[in-house]
């Protein structure tokens, strides 16, 4: 939301109002800090991108100079990680917690990037702030005054555990309807259910390919549900059970 010349703004008195300056790509950025586990909080620059569907990314320069993830941080491989710039490499763990003004969200999910090139490469920010963190506030950004403007929604509080099927799936095909296995987490629902990489799903639950999008599938591992999966594994079909659970 873009607001104009006056200061006629007037936000709950749950929100919070954040200095803010622009990079090159227009993205906002802030000024706030991270506390990694078992270590004290760093502050620095952030940019919030709202078209990053992760929580938190650290960039590559700031995990190697606090040697992250640190011994007692759970982390698992990122799978298949991509954007605008091309690839990305590191390791899905959780930071202590992370301040945007007044607010403190406790143990977000966090990326530790391994980046040697791109966005997540450069020393310019410290951290890339995406969607799933923004989804928790309302955002207004008030170009005319260089701020940005947080109040918290329902969900603010909501904790950062996700459940997961373990795998990366991608979409072939001239209809984009063959979903084949590209990565599978070790120790995961998938590799329980006894997925193998490049095995085809060609069904869940009875729900044919042709009648799913690569989304829909995405959306239903994120749930912890028990699913009937149809595979197709070197021409031969075969049914698994997979059961979504949190991971990290």
């Amino acid at each position: 939301m873009r607001l104009h010349d006056k200061d006629t703004f007037q936000y709950s008195g749950n929100g919070d109002s954040i200095p803010v300056s622009l990079n090159r790509a227009g993205h906002p950025i802030i000024d706030d800090e991270v506390t990694p586990e078992d270590q004290p909080p760093v502050k620095g620059k952030f940019v919030l991108d709202l078209g990053a569907g992760g929580a938190l990314s650290l960039t590559s320069p700031f995990v190697a100079e606090h040697h992250l993830p640190g011994p007692n941080t759970k982390t698992i491989p990122l799978l298949g990680g991509g954007g605008a710039g091309g690839a990305i490499t590191g390791r899905i763990g959780r930071v202590g917690s992370l301040k945007l003004g007044k607010f403190s969200l406790n143990k977000p999910v966090a990326l530790f990037s391994e980046d040697k090139a791109g966005a997540l490469a450069g020393n310019e920010i410290i951290g890339n702030i995406g969607y799933y963190i923004a989804s928790r506030f309302k955002i207004f950004l008030d170009y005319s005054h260089q701020r940005l403007i947080l109040e918290p929604t329902a969900n603010f509080a909501d904790s950062f555990d996700r459940v997961s099927g373990g795998l990366r799936i991608v979409a072939e095909g001239e209809d984009y309807k063959t979903f084949r296995v590209k990565n599978l987490l070790n120790d995961s629902p998938a590799t329980d259910a006894g997925v193998h990489q490049e095995d085809v799903i060609t069904a869940i639950d009875g729900v044919p390919a042709a009648r799913l999008t690569l989304s829909k599938i995405t959306d239903l591992f994120e749930k912890p549900v028990r699913y009937k999966l149809t595979v197709m594994r070197d021409d031969h079909y075969m049914e698994l059970t997979l059961t979504p659970r949190r991971v990290l």
